[in-house]
């Protein structure tokens, strides 16, 4: 059987074994963070989804052993000191309780959904891909109609339409209930449009709506992170890409630059709230004008001082924001885990983040592609972990995962060549000694 034939049989077998619908649609829903039966239980539709895929895997045996490959052992135990820490901290404070509550939606987020979106071959997680970019394009679509459409008041559309979907201020945060998060989730989900589109999964029509739609909601959401992010995650693209991918975010690139001078010229503005929050700090040079960028960061110095007092042994879970003179928990993830959790539970985190960056690092000797996705996915992540408190919610770990399922891909339809080329030469070389 030649290269090609092997590897036409591969792709058909992988495609009988595709995932689970429910998977598929865990994935597509994995921003709705609104759609949940209680606002104070993080048990969403994508979460239900989830678990019945799961069980149909469970079904089948097609549930991975090494979700990470070789890099599983490191990955589960930086995830088990992380919450080890965390529950050792927890057990000194006055609530600890609420690490099994913690525990529980980490647990969900990092040590189960591997199992789920990981392992299903090349094709089937372009699927899988496929499924969370349309997701958050139709999230996206629908957030910015509602946002020129709906004249209800704040209160109005909090109880209409779910937790912040247009927040007090304007900025959309859609269905993922905080603006700075759907802006997270667009700036995650934009480097899945050019890896697709490269790879001939989507059209280039696709590309351009999609990449168009997801822009302007990102100026919407006003996030300063996120807009941060999508510049970096696009940096990456042409650092570490190939010359397909190059080419898409150079060409999108000078697509909005035109589209801009279009609209200045008929006098069409950025959206006003990104004018106040995110353009007027880019055209003053401070950030400290972007946003909140001023009370995060007193919240930072306030926990940097209590890291002092609680070098190994944290104050527990969500104890942060009780101590706290301002009452809310510091906005960045490595301070957090810290303060909480001890200087044992930061390194278990770090430690996952990377095996991350090594799997996305090795990729780029298979195939730049995936590992330029799964870098500026993971460069964004990296991004908002320094201004966001607990990461346990799916729309965190959902693109993170997917990215690092496809950098583990990368490059097997090379391998297989490589491999049926090894095969037909250890053949014609038997075949000669026989004739020898």
């Amino acid at each position: 059987m030649s290269s090609a034939s092997e590897g036409t049989v591969a792709d058909a077998r992988a495609m009988a074994d595709s995932p689970p619908t429910a998977i598929m649609v865990g994935i597509f829903l994995a921003a709705y963070l609104s759609w949940r039966p209680s606002i104070d239980i993080m048990f969403t539709v994508s979460d239900l989804c989830l678990l019945i895929g799961g069980a149909q895997l469970l079904v089948r045996k097609h549930i991975p052993l090494e979700p990470f490959g070789l890099l599983s052992p490191l990955w589960f135990a930086a995830f088990a000191l992380m919450m080890g820490g965390l529950l050792v901290s927890s057990l000194f404070c006055h609530d600890p309780t609420r690490w099994i509550i913690v525990a529980l939606q980490y647990s969900v987020a990092w040590a189960v959904l591997p199992f789920l979106l990981m392992g299903h071959g090349a094709a089937n997680t372009n699927r899988l891909a496929c499924a969370l970019l349309f997701g958050v394009f139709l999230m996206e679509l629908i957030g910015i109609i509602v946002y020129f459409t709906y004249s209800g008041s704040f209160e109005d559309a909090r109880a209409t339409l779910g937790l912040d979907f247009l927040s007090g201020s304007g900025r959309l945060g859609a269905f993922a209930t905080d603006a700075n998060w759907n802006g997270a989730t667009i700036s995650m989900a934009l480097p899945f449009a050019f890896y697709l589109r490269a790879r001939r999964v989507i059209g280039l029509w696709q590309m351009l709506v999609i990449a168009g739609v997801l822009f302007y909601a990102l100026l919407l959401s006003a996030s300063a992170t996120a807009f941060g992010s999508m510049v970096v995650a696009i940096l990456f693209f042409v650092l570490f890409g190939d010359r397909r991918i190059r080419a898409y975010v150079l060409g999108g690139l000078v697509g909005i630059v035109a589209l801009g001078i279009v609209l200045n010229a008929v006098n069409v503005t950025l959206p006003a709230v990104f004018q106040k929050r995110v353009a007027n700090a880019l055209e003053a040079g401070d950030i400290a004008e972007a946003g909140t960028f001023e009370d995060r960061l007193g919240l930072a110095k306030d926990a940097w001082q209590r890291v002092g007092d609680h070098m190994f042994v944290g104050v527990g879970v969500d104890q942060d924001r009780v101590i706290s003179p301002a009452g809310a928990p510091v906005h960045n993830m490595y301070l957090l885990l810290w303060v909480e959790g001890g200087f044992l539970t930061l390194v278990g985190w770090i430690a996952m983040i990377g095996v991350g960056g090594v799997i996305g690092f090795t990729a780029l000797k298979r195939d730049r592609l995936a590992g330029a996705l799964a870098l500026s996915v993971l460069a964004t992540f990296l991004l908002f972990s320094a201004a966001s408190p607990h990461m346990y919610a799916r729309l965190w770990a959902v693109p993170v995962l997917l990215a690092l399922a496809i950098a583990l891909h990368g490059g097997e339809a090379d391998l297989r060549r490589r491999s049926g080329r090894a095969l037909s030469s250890r053949r014609m070389r038997a075949l000669r000694h026989a004739r020898g």
